[in-house]
């Protein structure tokens, strides 16, 4: 399904409609241990907390499911996270069916919605991403990086890197190292 919402023949709803059906039964704490098995690029709690010590605040922008990113934003550090939402049942279960559907624009818009309240223009805001979905969020931000990432996203970023460690991004940010000095 990947391939085919890179490849634009997938729109991130029908993605996200498939793929509900997998959670469908399950509670969020088992979710949670579902996403100790998924592999993310290293150093995303040591780039966040360095990126924190230097004021810099960062957030979860993803077209993914909300409660995952949720869970990757309480390990690493992240102050917020925004995504795809699933219903609940009275249980707590998950029932398999989108609340609320997160498009490619809706990160554009969770961008500056938590600028206003910072009262930060968004010029002043850098995205990392690496697919189609980053596309909107690249224009509208001051600086983007595509990292591992397709040709579409590589097109439209600032710079485009190839690393396994997330720090890497850190150099590339006109004037973001020398705040420290």
């Amino acid at each position: 399904m990947e391939r085919r919402y890179d490849a634009g023949t997938l729109s991130n709803r029908d993605f996200a409609d498939a793929e509900a059906r997998f959670y469908a039964g399950r509670s969020l704490t088992e979710v949670e241990r579902l996403l100790d098995d998924v592999p993310l690029l290293a150093g995303i709690g040591e780039t966040v907390r360095r990126l924190n010590a230097l004021g810099v605040e960062c957030v979860i922008c993803t077209v993914a499911w909300q409660f995952a990113a949720q869970v990757l934003a309480q390990r690493c550090g992240f102050a917020a996270a925004s995504g795809v939402t699933m219903q609940t049942n009275a249980n707590g279960l998950l029932t398999g069916e989108v609340a609320r559907h997160f498009e490619e624009e809706d990160k554009v818009e969770f961008a500056r919605s938590l600028c206003r309240e910072r009262n930060i223009d968004l010029s002043n805001v850098f995205a990392v991403g690496d697919a189609r979905s980053d596309l909107p969020l690249f224009a509208a931000v001051g600086f983007s990086v595509a990292l591992n990432a397709t040709a579409q996203a590589r097109a439209a970023a600032s710079i485009a890197l190839d690393d396994s460690h997330l720090n890497s991004v850190l150099a590339h940010v006109p004037g973001l190292l020398t705040q420290a000095r």
